[in-house]
């Protein structure tokens, strides 16, 4: 499952994400993750979280975060969410430009049992995005 938090800059995504993220340990059973661009916000998450800055791991294009993505569930078979704060912005790209990575993220989810809350910077959800939010 594929759960998306879009809008503009400035429209609350990130505290919806990190607040998510937070109460997600009350009621799944395996490891949450959360994945960002910055260190800004690990105080906010919860110490039961991992937090990943991906800026430590250099800049990211759609196919290498979607291979980072899979060794964190590769070496994780406990993980049950991954939370992306900032999806265009990590990666650079429009909104309109990720349905390949939307595509390749609905697969792993289904064939490893991991939801993932992306929350992406744009002024209307593209038509691909819709039937996630």
């Amino acid at each position: 499952m594929i759960n998306v938090v879009a809008g503009p800059k400035g429209s609350g995504k990130t505290k919806e994400m990190i607040d998510g993220a937070n109460a997600s340990l009350d009621v799944c059973k395996g490891n949450v993750i959360f994945v960002t661009d910055t260190s800004d916000y690990s105080r906010d998450v919860r110490a039961a979280i991992r937090f990943i800055n991906v800026r430590d791991y250099g800049n990211l294009s759609e196919e290498s975060l979607v291979g980072f993505i899979k060794g964190i569930v590769a070496s994780d078979s406990d993980v049950s969410r991954i939370y992306v704060d900032g999806l265009a912005r990590i990666l650079g790209t429009p909104a309109e430009d990720m349905e390949g990575l939307f595509i390749a993220l609905d697969d792993l989810s289904e064939n490893h049992g991991v939801d993932f809350f992306l929350s992406v910077t744009c002024g209307k959800a593209p038509k691909f995005m819709k039937k996630y939010q």
